[in-house]
């Protein structure tokens, strides 16, 4: 019996929980197997714009795809997914990411998609549907998981859509050791997508390395396809040109590799602290503690003050033993009172069981410390940001990551402002910190702050300890 006698069968069984396929829809699925522009039209009303049928159309077995900001590509990848797992039966399609979260944005997209489909398309396409998991009629799956090598392995696939490639820690690891082999029976197909960041990674070797031209098919959008797509408008990319960072600008819009030399906390660096699965254990979710949570730990938190042209910072840090894990940040919108910030505080000491030592920047405002004792923020310490007390927080922070003994959740915001902070030697041998205009550091310092909070040995001479 051929493959499509099989696929027909198995999708004219009455034995299925629902009516049959009928002929249209068995001729959309055959039509479409090799023609996945045509699949995305016919079954869910997704009309590809030039550069994203380029994508959906490449035969390749290697795929890397930069997009600009707002250019489509998770769209692009969940259709070029639904495609394959609904034309290709008793195949299994892994939807990869740093952290299950993000795999779960791409797995939103696609259930998106076919919770949109004509009902009688997806009843006969679709089996059943569950949070991390879609089954098909012709007996393919598509999962979604975390960059966990230890979740990963023992899969072998047919697809693999890697999202955010360019964030995953130990990739070398991860694509080597794991992704390569499970696609080696299968002669499987590997989509790599990202926005750029660090130039030393498998991401930048994919896109970039003259050796690997013929082994990968590059896709590279910037706004300027976007823009003559009609997706963005001119006026929003000068605004952006004009507010954004020049490096934050080139990775996200022209969707360019940069480097960051005179970066304290190279992008290669960070990447290699975000949760994997060998702190598991320590945090499962490997996601942020939600405000109305209340959870138990040892915790310290950092609060960096600013008020009109900074944020304020709140980051919670939890500590197991000599490990330190980021599990909670919120950054306050621009003018927020600082009352709302402590009351902020307050409810987060009160929630947080236990929080041992709060940090807080009190370099201009020395009263706020005095008005969270009132609040009942017993646990208050004032910093006094100084060239000496910026540099030993700094130091001790990247030092806990050099160790592997920090982590933090795939938070994109707080992974790029970790990056903005530059530092330059002086004449007395000091380091000077600074970032570029148009940048903010608050998130650097208000987890600095919290990572310092954490020792458990005294604090020194700058950071005024009250008596209890």
């Amino acid at each position: 019996m051929s493959e499509w006698k099989a696929i027909e069968k198995r999708l004219r069984s009455t034995e299925e929980r629902t009516a049959p396929a009928s002929n249209d829809t068995l001729a959309g699925i055959k039509k479409s197997r090799d023609d996945p522009v045509y699949f995305g039209k016919r079954f869910l009303n997704f009309t590809a714009l030039p550069y994203q049928e380029k994508v959906l159309a490449d035969k390749s077995k290697r795929i890397a795809v930069r997009m600009s900001r707002q250019a489509g590509k998770t769209t692009t990848i969940a259709v070029r997914g639904i495609w394959y797992a609904a034309t290709h039966p008793r195949t299994l399609s892994l939807i990869v990411a740093p952290s299950l979260r993000q795999s779960m944005i791409m797995m939103d997209r696609i259930q998106s998609f076919l919770y949109g489909m004509n009902v009688k398309d997806r009843k006969a396409i679709v089996g059943k549907m569950q949070r991390t998991t879609i089954w098909f009629r012709n007996a393919s799956q598509m999962v979604a998981l975390p960059c966990s090598p230890n979740l990963l392995r023992g899969y072998t696939a047919h697809q693999v859509l890697a999202d955010e490639a360019a964030f995953f820690r130990d990739d070398e690891i991860i694509f080597y050791n794991i992704l390569y082999p499970m696609l080696a029976t299968t002669d499987g197909t590997l989509i790599a997508s990202s926005t750029p960041w660090a130039t030393k990674s498998v991401f930048y070797q994919m896109c970039k390395d003259p050796k690997l031209e013929k082994i990968w098919s590059r896709h590279h959008v910037t706004w300027r396809d976007v823009v003559a797509a009609g997706l963005m408008k001119q006026d929003f990319i000068d605004e952006m040109r004009t507010v954004s960072p020049p490096e934050r600008f080139i990775r996200e819009f022209e969707a360019e590799f940069s480097e960051d030399v005179d970066a304290y906390l190279p992008r290669e660096f960070i990447v290699s602290c975000i949760w994997t699965d060998t702190w598991h254990d320590l945090n499962p979710r490997q996601i942020y503690y939600p405000f109305e949570s209340t959870p138990k730990g040892r915790f310290s938190v950092g609060i960096d003050l600013g008020e009109i042209q900074d944020h304020s910072v709140v980051s919670v840090v939890e500590r197991w033993n000599s490990r330190i894990g980021l599990v909670h940040c919120n950054q306050f919108p621009l003018k927020t009172p600082y009352a709302t910030v402590i009351g902020y505080t307050k409810a987060l000491c009160d929630r947080f069981q236990e929080v041992e030592k709060v940090l807080v920047d009190a370099t201009r405002e020395s009263y706020v410390v005095k008005d969270m004792q009132a609040a009942g923020v017993m646990q208050v310490n004032p910093v006094i940001f100084s060239m000496q007390s910026k540099m030993e927080m700094a130091k001790y922070f990247k030092e806990q990551m050099q160790l592997k003994n920090f982590a933090l959740p795939y938070d994109p915001d707080v992974i790029a402002e970790l990056n903005v902070e530059k530092y330059e030697l002086t004449k007395d041998g000091n380091v000077k910190f600074n970032h570029d205009e148009g940048t903010h550091d608050d998130r650097f310092w208000s987890i600095a702050l919290a990572v310092y909070a954490s020792r458990e040995s005294e604090a020194p001479a700058f950071i005024p300890i009250r008596k209890r």
